[in-house]
């Protein structure tokens, strides 16, 4: 019976890793997404609808064709950031990192290349790779759960803005599928609510934060993002066959930081730039290290500005790059 009214912040958001990558585990054991409301994926399916030379110029009815195989579907979240395994299995889908049952420090490595595999493959070469995300209803009586199988997060951002909810930390999320999603899912979802393990930019370990290898800047906000395209090929009855990652890993950062004697040099640097930053290009570390402690220590300025609000300040924009040896990022959770 059609009793239920909902609003888009009823929904809610799960996600738990996959033993065969593309097939959706049994909805119990899932990890939730604290996120400030659900998006839906846009379905666009392949529709051929042309005119064919019949009588008249309207489509006939035998010439429609839709094929809902060969499209890759995606969807973008966000929400506030917690210490927990849903946010780390995200971070360690857009790094390359093997999902796992625990809460573990995400590295992006000196020469990362990304994960790929074949869907339905339980061997090695495509297990614990893909995740399924879960958009649940909350009454199945009178709605679907949407079930994003065969998924990889192709973007992950943290941000946090002293002007925005006392400085917690946020973060946003792109989520991609090369399989068809299961749209009339009626399961009971059942797992681990996110837990109460907030964590704000007023925790940053201030004497130790490093911006664009300057020391102890004062930070009104900050952003960090791990970009990992994926691409999908070949073709199977339920979707595309493989995955992997496009070509280029991209890490950039971002902060706002009061205009003064410590900050001053990053315009000067940045105009008279011609080498890369081999240390403490970003840092954001954490009083208690493990409360999401950033680094990313080599790269190069991107972008100063002078930012003309109440207060002088500079927005400095980053970008991370490797040495060979070195991790590009470090993000620590433990």
């Amino acid at each position: 019976m059609a009793n239920g009214v909902f609003s888009p912040r009823d929904f809610k958001a799960w996600v738990i890793e996959e033993a065969t990558p593309g097939t959706a585990p049994t909805l119990s054991g899932l990890d939730q997404l604290d996120v400030d409301s659900v998006s839906f994926p846009s379905l666009s399916p392949n529709q051929v609808t042309a005119v064919r030379s019949r009588a008249g110029r309207v489509v006939h009815k035998d010439d429609f064709f839709q094929d809902n195989e060969m499209r890759a579907i995606e969807v973008s979240l966000s929400g506030t950031f917690r210490n927990d395994k849903a946010n780390q299995i995200l971070m360690q889908s857009v790094t390359g990192t093997d999902l796992n049952n625990t809460v573990a420090n995400v590295v992006l490595g000196a020469t990362p290349t990304g994960q790929s595999g074949k869907y339905g493959d339980t061997g090695s070469s495509g297990d614990n790779k893909t995740f399924t995300l879960c958009l649940a209803s909350p009454d199945t009586d009178d709605g679907y759960n949407i079930l994003m199988v065969g998924c990889l997060c192709t973007s992950f951002s943290i941000n946090a803005d002293m002007g925005t909810d006392g400085g917690l930390y946020k973060f946003e999320a792109t989520i991609s599928s090369g399989q068809n999603p299961v749209t009339n899912n009626t399961a009971t979802e059942a797992g681990n609510v996110f837990a109460n393990n907030l964590i704000s930019i007023t925790t940053l370990d201030s004497a130790n934060i490093k911006l664009g290898g300057i020391s102890a800047p004062v930070v009104s906000s900050f952003g960090f993002t791990i970009e990992s395209p994926a691409i999908y090929t070949g073709f199977s009855s339920t979707g595309y066959h493989s995955y992997a990652r496009g070509s280029e890993f991209t890490v950039t950062a971002n902060a706002t930081v009061k205009y003064d004697s410590v900050s001053r040099d990053l315009y000067h640097n940045f105009n008279n730039q011609t080498s890369s930053i081999a240390s403490n290009l970003f840092v954001m570390p954490q009083s208690t290290a493990a409360d999401c402690s950033i680094s990313l220590p080599i790269g190069f300025l991107t972008d100063v500005v002078f930012n003309e609000g109440d207060a002088m300040m500079l927005d400095v924009s980053l970008q991370g790059a490797t040495d060979g040896s070195a991790n590009i990022a470090t993000i620590t959770l433990t």
